[in-house]
C-alpha cells in the first residue's frame, strides 16, 4: 500500500478547453465576444507552458506507507535523543574546566557535528517525510542551508576520526611522548571546521547552477536532501567528494586502530597499560564503526541511483538510509554515557531532570 502522499506531475484541468469547445459548437453566447473567446485559449496555452517551464518535465516519486512508517520513529528518536544528548556533551565540556584535554575536545567537536545533524538537519528530512506541502520549502532559503549543514556536519566527523584515532595512537603507544596536543588539536580542528564549510558552500553553488539549468530533471528539494537522480555536474562532484573523504577517513581510521590494537597485544615495552585509556581507546573505535554501519547504506543507495536507473525504490531506499544514518548521531552520546564513567553520569543527571526525578 502506498502513501497518499506522493508528489507527482500536476495534471493540467482541462476545463478551459472544454469551454472553448462548448463556445465553438454552440455558437456565441449572449455577452461573450470572439475576442473573449481568443483571451481564454490564449491563456490556456500560456498556463500549459507555465506548468512545463516551472516543473521543467522533473520526475517525482510516491513515498510508501511502509517508509513513512519506518523512518518517522528513527527521525524523532535522533532530533529528541541526538539534541539532548550531543548537547549534554558540549555543555559539559564548556563548564567543566578540568576535562580540557585533547580527547574530551576531539569528542566534543564531534558532538558539535552531531548536533548539527539532530538538531538542524534532520527535522528537515522527518517534515518533507510526513508532509506533502513541505515542497513548499524549495522556495526558500532553508533549502540551501540543509544542504550546506548536512554537508558541513558529514563531513566534520570523517574529518575527525583519522584525528581521534591518532591521538590514541599517541596516547597509548607514545605516552611519555605524545605529538598532539591540546593547542595543536585545536588549530587543526578548526582547520577542519574552515574546509568543512568551504566544501559545503562549494557545492551549494554547483547546486545552484543545477537549479537554475533548463537540463535538470531533479526536483529542486530532492538537491537539498541528499537525493540524486542522475549523475551530472553536481552529482558527479558531491559522490566524488562524499566517497573520497568517506573511504580515506575510514581506511587511516582503520589501520591506525589495527597498529594499536596488535601493539597492545603483544606487550611492548612501553606502552600505556592504564586500563581507563585502553577504555577511551575502544570507545573512539566504536564511534567510528557505528558512524560506518550507519552511513554506508545512505552511500550504497546514492550510488546505485545514480549510475543505475532512478527509480520509486531508490526514492524510498533513500529514505530509508538517511533515516538510518543520521540516527547516528543520537546513538554517539549513549555510547559515550555507556562506555565512559564522567559522560555516565552527566547523562544520567540530565535523564533525572528532564523526567523530574532529581
Amino acid at each position: 500500500m502506498r502513501s497518499p502522499r506522493g508528489f507527482k506531475e500536476p495534471k493540467i484541468s482541462n476545463d478551459k478547453f472544454a469551454l472553448n469547445r462548448r463556445n465553438n459548437r454552440n455558437g456565441s453566447r449572449e455577452g461573450r465576444s470572439t475576442a473573449e473567446d481568443f483571451q481564454l485559449t490564449a491563456t490556456s496555452e500560456s498556463d500549459i507552458f507555465l506548468v512545463i517551464s516551472n516543473h521543467k518535465m522533473q520526475q517525482n516519486y510516491n513515498q510508501w506507507t511502509a517508509t513513512t512508517v519506518f523512518v518517522c520513529p528513527l527521525y524523532l528518536f535522533t532530533i529528541i535523543i541526538g539534541s539532548l544528548g550531543n548537547g549534554m556533551i558540549i555543555y559539559s565540556y564548556v563548564k567543566d574546566k578540568t576535562i580540557h584535554r585533547t580527547f574530551n575536545f576531539l569528542i566534543t567537536n564531534l558532538a558539535i557535528a552531531d548536533l548539527i545533524m539532530s538538531l538542524l538537519f534532520t527535522p528537515l528530512l522527518f517534515i518533507y517525510r510526513v508532509h506533502a506541502k513541505s515542497e513548499l520549502i524549495s522556495v526558500t532559503p532553508m533549502c540551501e542551508i540543509s544542504l550546506f549543514l548536512s554537508m558541513l556536519s558529514i563531513s566534520m566527523m570523517y574529518f575527525l576520526f583519522p584525528l581521534l584515532v591518532y591521538h590514541r595512537k599517541d596516547v597509548m603507544l607514545r605516552p611519555q611522548q605524545p605529538k598532539l596536543n591540546l593547542a595543536q588539536a585545536r588549530l587543526v580542528v578548526y582547520m577542519f571546521w574552515l574546509l568543512s564549510a568551504f566544501a559545503g558552500v562549494v557545492l551549494i553553488l554547483m547546486a545552484r547552477r543545477e537549479f537554475s539549468s533548463d537540463d535538470d530533471s531533479t526536483p529542486k528539494l530532492y538537491r537539498c536532501l541528499l537525493i540524486n537522480q542522475s549523475l551530472d555536474r553536481y552529482a558527479e562532484a558531491f559522490l566524488l567528494y562524499s566517497a573520497s573523504l568517506y573511504g580515506l577517513s575510514i581506511l587511516v581510521t582503520a589501520v591506525l586502530y589495527y597498529i594499536i590494537f596488535w601493539k597492545l597485544g603483544t606487550h611492548l615495552e612501553g606502552v600505556n597499560g592504564s586500563a581507563q585509556e585502553r577504555h577511551c581507546t575502544k570507545l573512539c573505535f566504536w564511534v567510528a564503526v557505528v558512524y560506518t554501519a550507519f552511513w554506508t547504506p545512505f552511500l550504497l543507495v546514492q550510488l546505485g541511483g545514480v549510475f543505475g536507473k532512478y527509480s520509486e525504490v531508490h526514492f524510498n531506499l533513500h529514505g530509508c538510509s538517511s533515516a538510518i544514518g543520521v540516527i547516528g548521531s543520537a546513538v554517539n552520546p549513549l555510547l559515550y554515557a555507556f562506555m565512559n564513567p564522567y559522560y555516565k553520569d552527566k547523562l544520567y543527571g540530565l535523564y533525572k531532570r528532564v523526567t523530574c526525578r532529581g
